[in-house]
């Protein structure tokens, strides 16, 4: 079509109208997130954000929940440990297939359907726990289901984020996304044992309603949650999995930013299980111990609120060796302060930078990272990152009954300068800019998939995010 005939037509030169609507139902600019509005007035984030709150806050409330159900109902402490270690195996072992599912499936009907699945099966375990009849197997089923379908949601989250962000925004996002979850872990373990008290089903009734609400959260979003994948052949779990990884392995930003996470989180989650141990050993009581780690959990959150002002105090690269120092300086000054009180000083101090780093990894990867694949390479990052933090407490638990709690406490102060050493050593592939980033992955995926499909890339784009060339 020539631009006379555009102009005298008032067709666009690919054919459509103004108001012509593409054949998955959106108008041409529905997909790409508005980047001149601050992030508060995002409609469909905000309500993401909100009902996940709701709903972190009822996950935290039924982890609480569920052994003292299994205690008071069964009387078995080993039973109980049995179900803890069944969802944390659940959450490690699904994340890969998960993020397989949120790159085939509407990222929106994935959440739908999960929110949909934990409420009813929280509403038949209230309803067991009101009959009488709640025997062991269905606490299970309930607890490893629904730690199946929190995987799956969070995969599609994960995902989904960038669909609904602009670029510049995103690692203003995540870190909401760590407040959210920092407030969650704070306000659901006081608020999960006061619910327990007014009757053993009431706990699990309010996660059951915090899913039903962030049902219609997710319900009320407009824009596409899936963009069109590139290509149209069925491929397999397997096929689809070791792209994924691929993905990742060829990205010499993913390849680093794995290998600051991973050793960053177990540190991280080893030393505050350290601190708990070595208080505990020292005779302090247990209001002391709560109190120690709500203060952890108190400089995580305000690190997550601060966040995005300490992300435009400093470029990307030097604000994360920065607060990769920091932390290892503050490890060492707790690791001095051993036996007391005081060493959760210095561990709240450090989990208030942690936020500052992690939504600047993740921002900065679902902006790099093509959407037609970004929840496989988020499952593949996150499971390094997740998997070193579950190993974490076996490790420095090992070496606090062995060893003492100097050398456990020195392994995490190891693990956190392994991580500055991978960030420094890397920041040639860390402060790769944003274009140069996609052009590579571009490169990546014309050559995997020929030439035809190629062309078919840009629809795969996270929105905001601009193509050079």
């Amino acid at each position: 079509m020539t631009a006379e005939t555009a102009a005298t037509t008032g067709t666009k030169p690919d054919g459509t109208k103004p108001d012509d609507t593409k054949p998955d139902g959106t108008k041409p600019d529905d997909t790409k997130p508005d980047d001149t509005k601050p992030l508060r007035r995002n409609r469909d984030f905000t309500l993401l954000w909100g009902g996940q709150a709701v709903s972190e806050l009822g996950t935290a409330v039924s982890l609480l929940a569920f052994p003292l159900l299994v205690l008071s109902l069964h009387g078995s402490a080993v039973q109980a440990g049995a179900l803890g270690t069944l969802q944390a195996v659940i959450r490690v072992g699904f994340m890969l297939p998960a993020g397989v599912v949120a790159d085939r499936v509407n990222r929106k009907r994935v959440m739908q359907v999960c929110d949909a699945g934990r409420a009813v099966l929280f509403t038949v375990l209230v309803a067991a726990i009101l009959l009488g009849h709640a025997p062991l197997a269905v606490i299970f089923v309930v607890a490893g289901a629904a730690a199946v379908l929190d995987v799956l949601f969070g995969a599609a989250e994960m995902s989904v984020i960038s669909q609904l962000v602009p670029e510049p925004q995103l690692a203003d996002a995540f870190a909401k996304n760590e407040a959210r979850s920092y407030g969650a872990s704070l306000a659901g373990p006081p608020l999960g044992g006061f619910l327990y008290g007014l009757g053993r089903a009431v706990p699990f009734l309010f996660d059951a309603l915090s899913y039903l609400l962030s049902f219609l959260a997710v319900s009320l979003i407009r824009k596409p949650a899936h963009p069109k994948r590139a290509g149209s052949a069925a491929t397999s779990l397997r096929h689809d999995t070791l792209e994924g990884l691929r993905h990742v392995l060829a990205s010499p930003y993913l390849r680093s930013v794995i290998l600051v996470a991973a050793p960053v989180n177990f540190a991280l989650t080893g030393a505050q299980f350290s601190a708990v141990l070595i208080l505990a050993d020292a005779g302090h009581s247990p209001r002391a111990l709560g109190l120690a780690q709500g203060c952890t959990a108190i400089g995580g959150l305000l690190g997550a609120l601060c966040a995005a002002r300490l992300q435009r105090l400093l470029p990307f690269h030097r604000l994360l060796l920065t607060a990769l120092g920091v932390l290892l300086a503050l490890l060492v000054a707790s690791t001095a302060l051993n036996g007391g009180l005081l060493m959760v000083a210095p561990l709240a101090a450090g989990l208030f930078l942690a936020p500052a780093v992690n939504s600047l990894l993740f921002g900065r990867l679902a902006a790099t990272t093509p959407a037609r694949i970004q929840g496989r390479v988020i499952s593949v990052v996150a499971l390094a990152a997740t998997g070193a933090a579950s190993l974490a407490p076996v490790v420095v638990g090992a070496l606090v009954e062995q060893r003492g709690g100097t050398a456990a406490m020195t392994t995490a102060v190891a693990a956190a300068a392994l991580s500055l050493a991978a960030a420094g050593l890397g920041r040639a592939a860390l402060r790769e800019d944003l274009e140069d980033q996609e052009d590579l992955e571009d490169r990546q995926d014309q050559e995997a998939q020929g030439p035809e499909e190629a062309r078919d890339l840009t629809a795969g784009t996270p929105p905001g995010t601009s193509r050079s060339g």
